[in-house]
């Protein structure tokens, strides 16, 4: 069975500064590593998947954790929830995960309830842009 890959890209707060992104996508690769998956690792900053313009920004490209396992989609559920922890703890602005061209954008701690509607999305391609409680963006 061919792996499949997942990539994480996280839009960090506007005054990170390179060194405090590489360190934000080092704790990330560390909370991913906890899942039953084949390899974690920060993603080469090179392409940008959609077409998107390359950005020259260090703390830009630093954001890309990719995840490799044959099976990702029984460990979607953990991604999203870690992802909301994550990002309520590290206090940045969203992570975008993408997995098998579905993509998803999580903006802060995710309720269990709508947890599967995320995972849902990844699964069948649907696209919810916004989660979570960062409603005063902070």
């Amino acid at each position: 069975m061919q792996p499949s890959e997942l990539v994480a890209r996280v839009d960090f707060a506007a005054d990170v500064t390179e060194e405090e992104a590489d360190q934000h996508t080092r704790d990330l690769v560390l909370l991913l590593e906890g899942l039953d998956v084949d390899e974690v690792r920060p993603a080469d900053g090179g392409a940008e998947p959609d077409g998107g313009t390359r950005s020259a920004d260090p703390a830009t490209l630093a954001g890309a954790v990719l995840v490799t396992g044959a099976l990702l989609k029984p460990v979607l559920t953990a991604v999203v929830s870690l992802v909301g922890s994550w990002l309520e703890q590290s206090e940045q602005r969203s992570v975008t995960v993408e997995v098998e061209g579905a993509k998803v954008t999580v903006t802060g701690r995710v309720a269990a309830q709508d947890v599967e509607t995320y995972v849902r999305a990844l699964r069948g391609g649907g696209e919810p842009s916004t989660g979570g409680s960062a409603e005063d963006g902070a």
